[in-house]
């Protein structure tokens, strides 16, 4: 006897993407079911709400090129265990952004991009037919028409890669909202609720893609921020902690201050997270990488990259 539609599907939500991927061979309701965008869709937030998934990280050895990835777990006792080595499409590739459990990378030529999903070992090849050397780097989900777009943003236009269309939605269009003079120079994205933003390198100033009405807009600052204005590189940088979108800036005294938006696109409001004082490195060298209690594991220099996202969720348009 056949389990109802419903019941499948709950059973189903629970289980792992490796387990997915074998039971999508057990009959073809089954795969059609665990294809769907809807259950995947689903599958997705349910993992992002897991607490093992907050565990989970994919490791780069160093911030320049490199061969493979390590997918990583962080156990209680704050070691770090190698669960197994994962492999892109590329030999040698660069990491540009991620979003929702999909990574955009690009091989040495920077002309050659992949969205790929190392959960499922999929992806999705597409070329650029204009130059990026000098291009910032995001991706965005649709809430709409659940699309991944990929934008490739320059000073004074900006390109958009549709997932859906497997193909250039816009092509270096002109920007419609008031720049002020915005370097993207070699600015990687920050995505956080599908929205990618970016921090200016010369004004104090956030942008982020909306993917609603694929526009460019300008987000509102915090009120009363107390900053150093850096003599080298930007002087506010943005992270995801925590499924939320912080900014952190060098503060008096050798502080770093760290705000958090709150949650939705359409929410301008921050508060205040954390102070962290006695900071003796160089701001550009301070990257906070996820919420640990009431700590914030960081890179420096000496110690590998960390990017956390979550590598064991299934994305639609794989």
């Amino acid at each position: 006897m056949a389990l109802p539609i419903e019941i499948l599907e709950i059973v189903l939500s629970k289980s792992s993407v490796k387990s997915l991927l074998r039971f999508k061979t057990v009959c073809m309701s089954w795969n059609i079911l665990i294809s769907d965008p809807v259950f995947v869709r689903k599958h997705h937030l349910r993992q992002l709400q897991s607490k093992d998934s907050e565990n989970l990280f994919l490791v780069k050895n160093s911030e320049v090129n490199s061969q493979g990835f390590s997918l990583v777990k962080l156990e209680k006792g704050r070691k770090i265990q190698t669960l197994q080595q994962v492999f892109g499409p590329y030999l040698w590739a660069t990491v540009l952004c991620f979003c929702e459990g999909l990574i955009l990378i690009c091989d040495l030529s920077k002309d050659n991009f992949a969205l790929w999903n190392p959960s499922t070992r999929t992806h999705t090849i597409f070329k650029a037919t204009f130059y990026c050397g000098d291009a910032a780097f995001g991706i965005c989900h649709d809430p709409i028409t659940d699309d991944f777009k990929v934008v490739i943003a320059k000073s004074y236009d900006y390109s958009v890669y549709s997932c859906n269309n497997n193909s250039w939605t816009m092509l270096e269009k002109k920007y419609e909202t008031k720049y002020n003079d915005y370097s993207v120079e070699y600015e990687l994205g920050v995505c956080v609720e599908g929205t990618s933003y970016w921090a200016s390198a010369d004004e104090l100033q956030i942008v982020y893609y909306d993917p609603r009405d694929d526009k460019f807009k300008i987000l509102h600052m915090p009120e009363n921020m107390d900053y150093r204005r850096s003599e080298f590189g930007k002087s506010i940088y943005l992270v995801d902690l925590s499924g939320f979108l912080c900014l952190y800036y060098e503060g008096r005294d050798k502080t770093v201050v760290i705000w958090r938006k709150g949650k939705g696109i359409e929410n301008h409001t921050w508060s205040e997270l954390m102070t962290i004082e006695n900071m003796e490195e160089p701001l550009r060298w301070f990257e906070p990488k996820y919420l640990l209690g009431n700590k914030i594991p960081r890179r420096s220099r000496s110690v590998v990259s960390v990017s956390p996202i979550p590598p064991l969720s299934l994305c639609a348009g794989d």
